[in-house]
């Protein structure tokens, strides 16, 4: 079969024309790109004069899609923050407050809008990256926010009790250095961890150690009733979900204070 190249390539610059919408404002003009983003509209931008040729703007809507579902602290910190300048870094994209924008010459504003509506998608799909599904990620999520809240010389990570038997069997997730006494968190993203971090807590306080436990959970509804139970008998004080950050640094800040 021959392929006529010339008329196809015809038929798709056409289909592609009727697919983009193309609208003046004050100070802009808004494009509508045949992109559909994860909830169901177009990929839009703006284009603005620009030193020697466009300026393309998302005008925020990205990160403000994603900020719907997700803490963007949270979100873009850990492997997720890697990827994400990653990805504005191979497009040449300027992050400046949550504004995606990208500067082109006037012979490259098809090049640049959909190496725009291209990253867009890719960073929308960052919200796809859950804690349950990358174990990794919940702990880096959990690391940071703990050094953001507390600093990181006053975490200590994989923390051995001293004077308890077999300790290094029985390590604390993060140890807290508290004025009053120690504080022992246990992050907790699946029922395995639910079981063990119960287990640490148990061992601790049957070898009479005085110390405050706090419990992080990514999902606590998605855990067993059984061990979902068991951990709160144990634990002094507990956040059923990571991105409840401000819950979370208003426990931290009550139980260090």
């Amino acid at each position: 079969m021959t392929i006529e190249t010339e008329a196809l390539r015809k038929q798709l610059c056409s289909a592609f024309c009727e697919d983009v919408s193309v609208s003046a404002r004050k100070d802009s003009i808004r494009v509508s790109l045949p992109l559909v983003a994860r909830d169901g509209d177009r990929h839009t931008v703006y284009l603005s004069r620009g030193d020697g040729g466009w300026r393309i703007s998302d005008m925020g809507s990205t990160l403000m899609r994603l900020s719907y579902e997700n803490d963007l602290n949270s979100l873009l910190s850990g492997p997720r923050g890697e990827l994400f300048q990653q990805i504005i870094g191979e497009s040449g994209i300027q992050e400046d407050d949550g504004e995606l924008s990208l500067e082109v010459p006037t012979d490259g504003l098809l090049r640049g809008l959909f190496s725009l509506g291209q990253s867009a998608s890719r960073i929308e799909d960052l919200g796809l990256w859950s804690r349950t599904r990358v174990e990794s990620t919940f702990r880096d999520d959990l690391r940071g926010i703990l050094h953001d809240a507390v600093g990181a010389q006053d975490v200590i990570e994989d923390y051995v009790v001293p004077g308890v038997e077999d300790a290094e069997l029985y390590p604390v997730d993060f140890y807290i250095r508290a004025e009053r006494r120690p504080l022992y968190l246990f992050g907790v993203n699946s029922p395995d961890r639910a079981r063990i971090s119960t287990i640490v807590m148990q061992h601790l306080l049957h070898h009479h150690q005085d110390f405050d436990s706090f419990v992080v959970c990514s999902d606590f509804f998605s855990l067993p009733k059984v061990d979902g139970a068991r951990l709160m008998n144990a634990a002094n004080d507990m956040v059923h979900s990571l991105d409840n950050v401000t819950d979370l640094q208003r426990k931290l800040k009550h139980r260090l204070g």
